[in-house]
């Protein structure tokens, strides 16, 4: 089933196009790995697919149907967003912030339901933040401030998750936990759309990867073929190696010091 469908999309901001005639097809069950230089699109193509941006041109399709149809908690129903931060956040417990990814799912003024409680701590017991049920979000470190953001998206959907660089500034302790309930959720029938800069745990993780370069679609397709040093070097505009994960069996890339080029 196809979950997204852009044909010939162009956006961007205050005048000044970001994306360039980006043609694209996102399965369901697709784990979508978007990589590329800084400033090549990969957040504004975010922003469209979860309809925070309009495009200025071109079609985006969700399900079938023109995604600007959709009512904003219809979409929310069915897409849970993960954005890079939590900043300027009011002094909710965990568990109170994760009861706000309930919020589509309820009424007007409707009391907190049983299904509510359920899904909030199969999110919890998932993640294993059960712990923090009561601790504010602002005394948590950064990795467990990351892992409660992902709870709250699965409170809300666990059709389509999309998210922003959601293991940057982490540590490889909580950066593979994150990547791993991601993994297991997209084997489970999630499909997960994701911007990563770290290329080779995008390798590792992801089915399918998407490289952005200059807000267009420079290369689409599984690991083994997008992780050539030949693409990754006219992406990033760097010298690499590419050598083959002997436990993943998925390509891995090095970029080369310019101490030793020279």
């Amino acid at each position: 089933m196809k979950i997204f469908e852009l044909q010939n999309l162009n956006a961007g901001y205050r005048g000044i196009r970001v994306l360039h005639d980006i043609t694209l097809v996102i399965n369901e069950g697709d784990f979508l790995g978007i990589i590329g230089p800084n400033g090549a699109g990969k957040s504004t193509l975010l922003k469209v697919l979860s309809d925070n941006i309009t495009p200025t041109s071109g079609s985006i399709v969700f399900k079938g149907s023109a995604i600007g149809s959709y009512r904003r908690r219809a979409l929310a129903q069915q897409i849970a967003v993960v954005h890079q931060s939590l900043e300027n956040i009011l002094p909710f417990t965990v568990y109170d912030f994760l009861r706000l990814g309930r919020f589509p799912h309820q009424m007007l003024w409707e009391i907190e339901s049983h299904e509510d409680r359920s899904s909030i701590e199969q999110a919890m017991t998932m993640t294993g933040i059960l712990h923090l049920s009561n601790r504010k979000i602002g005394e948590l470190s950064g990795g467990e401030r990351q892992m409660v953001r992902i709870a709250q998206s699965l409170t809300q959907s666990r059709e389509v998750i999309i998210l922003d660089e959601p293991i940057t500034f982490l540590d490889i302790n909580h950066s593979i936990q994150i990547m791993d309930i991601l993994y297991k959720l997209n084997q489970a029938g999630s499909t997960i759309i994701t911007v990563l800069h770290d290329i080779n745990t995008t390798s590792d993780y992801c089915s399918r990867i998407i490289g952005l370069k200059e807000g267009s679609i420079f290369v689409d397709g599984p690991p083994e073929d997008v992780l050539t040093y030949q693409n990754i070097e006219v992406l990033y505009d760097t010298v690499c190696v590419v050598y083959e994960n002997p436990l993943t069996k998925k390509p891995q890339v090095f970029p080369v010091p310019a101490h030793v080029k020279e």
